[in-house]
């Protein structure tokens, strides 16, 4: 917890990340927004220090929430303006980054000034690791093409290319000012165990006054060139590139995904919109195996492979997964975390609490974990956390006014807490118990609400149990009131 670790660990990763984090935001595009971002980056990070110890999960937290929320603030269709530099190559092959579609731009700007790639980039950028490996390549090819037909001399292969990107974002990143760590490393220190800031009416105004100025100021030093036209020459893309058409593929929404919590292994259910193909089932045991978390509170325990068949028959599904999706599962209790993601996803779909859920490996025998003479069931909410929040869902957009926030509660747990707090600010809004159903549904949860009306900004959503048998339980979203 943070707290055991000494107050000052926010200070600390705020004065090694700051100037990066403040630098990335403005290579995305959101310079005016940067102090805000970062800050409320800070704040989210603040109030999941207890759940997030690792120092590398809690930078690519950062990193995640500083990207998405830089992204948010752009329009979509806007095309990144990078800062300039004083290298004549440099800067042919930022102006030529700058003109790729804004969507592949950012992806070479985050993989590339981060060097992140892999699972890791997948993960920040929200993305399944097929996707994003996939659209990076297709980047790469038609920036690279672009800058050959632009008479420029790129390096050999795409990996050279690659080098050089980095070297260029690194050289436009120095060009930016970076921001002073005073006053919002004061702010930082004065969080309190409650994730509340202490802070006074004059300090709030002293910290406006700095952000609306180093705003200004950002402005100023890192005025963007001219973008160029949309270039032209670059190869035919493949049939799935992004941006190739104006089709979309079909979507099947709200598929239950089960995840696992980074924290207390629990299982977390996630509905997920994902492309059909289909195969329901497929589709979902595909996403396990490929589509990160929304809510970074949460992991896949399965990370490579590939979904080769699904068979249903009438009480039993059969899953013939590729030998590398069970190459990671040396220890038999991860392996167990996993195998119910799998059994409570399909449970869940094909809508029958006794089905049997059998597994495969390429057509024979499974690992021993699992291998089962009766195949696998759901065993009830017991691998359950005790308090979920299923509405809204986590980075979700809501419309101003009332807003009405559900979830669901284990018997015997209490009546839950919930807080709302501006994540702009840290100020909290409303803090209040839950409405409780008295009996449990057919599920076994009681189900909880609570409404609230608010204006627009973005919101954290946190709720507690606090009383017997256990305290101390939370579960937080993020949401967005537009």
């Amino acid at each position: 917890m943070a707290a055991e670790e000494g107050s000052d660990w926010l200070v600390h990763l705020y004065e090694q990340q700051g100037a990066t984090l403040h630098r990335l935001v403005v290579l995305l595009g959101a310079e005016e927004q940067s102090g805000r971002i970062v800050r409320g980056a800070l704040l989210a990070l603040h109030r999941r220090g207890h759940r997030i110890i690792d120092p590398a999960e809690r930078v690519e937290f950062l990193q995640e929430q500083v990207i998405h929320a830089a992204r948010a603030v752009r329009p979509p269709d806007q095309p990144l303006l990078l800062p300039t530099v004083d290298d004549p190559e440099q800067a042919a092959l930022l102006t030529a980054l700058s003109a790729l579609p804004p969507r592949m731009a950012e992806l070479m700007v985050v993989s590339h000034y981060l060097s992140v790639f892999g699972p890791t980039l997948a993960g920040i950028m929200r993305m399944s690791l097929r996707d994003c490996n996939q659209r990076l390549e297709i980047a790469r090819a038609t920036l690279r093409a672009n800058t050959t037909d632009g008479g420029a001399a790129p390096p050999a292969g795409l990996e050279a290319l690659s080098q050089e990107v980095t070297a260029s974002l690194r050289a436009a990143a120095r060009s930016v000012q970076a921001p002073g760590t005073a006053t919002l490393a004061l702010e930082l220190e004065q969080l309190g165990d409650s994730g509340r800031l202490l802070v006074g009416p004059r300090l709030v105004v002293v910290l406006t006054v700095v952000a609306v100025v180093l705003g200004l100021l950002l402005a100023a030093v890192s005025a963007p060139p001219v973008t160029p036209d949309e270039p032209t020459g670059a190869p035919p893309p493949p049939a799935s590139q992004p941006g190739s058409s104006r089709s979309v593929a079909a979507q099947v929404r709200g598929i239950p995904i089960y995840y696992v919590g980074r924290q207390d292994r629990a299982l977390y259910r996630e509905l997920r919109d994902l492309n059909s193909t289909g195969d329901l089932v497929a589709t979902a045991v595909e996403a396990l195996l490929t589509v990160p978390p929304a809510d970074p509170d949460y992991e896949s325990l399965w990370n490579a492979g590939t979904v080769l068949r699904v068979q249903q028959t009438h009480g039993a599904v059969v899953i013939d997964l590729s030998a590398d999706a069970y190459a990671d599962f040396d220890d038999a209790h991860v392996a167990a975390l996993a195998r119910d993601q799998v059994v409570y996803t399909v449970t869940e779909l094909v809508a029958d609490p006794e089905v049997s859920v059998w597994f495969l490996a390429e057509g024979g025998a499974p690992p021993d974990e699992f291998r089962s003479t009766t195949g696998f069931r759901t065993e009830g909410i017991g691998p359950m956390p005790p308090l979920w929040i299923t509405s809204p869902r986590n980075s979700t957009r809501l419309g101003a006014g009332p807003i009405s926030i559900f979830g669901t509660v284990k018997p015997g747990y209490g009546e839950p807490m919930v807080r709302v707090t501006d994540t702009s600010t840290g100020r909290v809004v409303a803090e209040e118990q839950a409405q409780t159903a008295s009996g449990a549904n057919q599920d076994g949860w009681r189900s909880w609400s609570f409404n609230i009306e608010l204006p627009v900004g973005t919101y954290e959503v946190s709720v507690r149990i606090e009383a017997a048998p256990t305290s101390g339980v939370v579960e937080t979203k993020t949401f967005e009131v537009v």
